[in-house]
């Protein structure tokens, strides 16, 4: 699996006790929150069984107890989701930038 080979070294080694401690905290429901068609806001509240973070950064995973929360499966693999559109976004955006620069006008 790619992402295991990619974030295996910077991995928390303690992860399986703080993902059953954000589980707990969350009683095991999902946290995303769902707008209704009257635009108020709840949480899903489906049954979760993964963890995942609030925030990402590329550099250093943040696993403190504020940046985590319990999601279903579904929400967790419609934010995956969208992080990965992001990335492919960025990534398409650095390969224009990188051909423009390419150019001979610029050497």
């Amino acid at each position: 699996m790619v992402w295991l080979g990619e974030r295996k070294g910077r991995f928390n080694p303690d992860w399986p006790r703080v993902r059953a401690l954000i589980l707990d905290r969350d009683g095991h429901r999902c946290q995303w929150p769902v707008e209704d068609d009257y635009g108020r806001v709840r949480l899903c509240g489906a049954y979760a069984n993964q963890v995942d973070h609030k925030k990402r950064d590329p550099v250093c995973d943040d696993d403190s107890p504020e940046n985590l929360w319990a999601l279903c499966d579904r929400h967790h693999s419609y934010k995956t989701e969208l992080e990965a559109a992001e990335q492919r976004r960025e990534n398409r955006r650095r390969r224009a930038e990188a051909k423009w620069y390419r150019h001979p006008a610029f050497h």
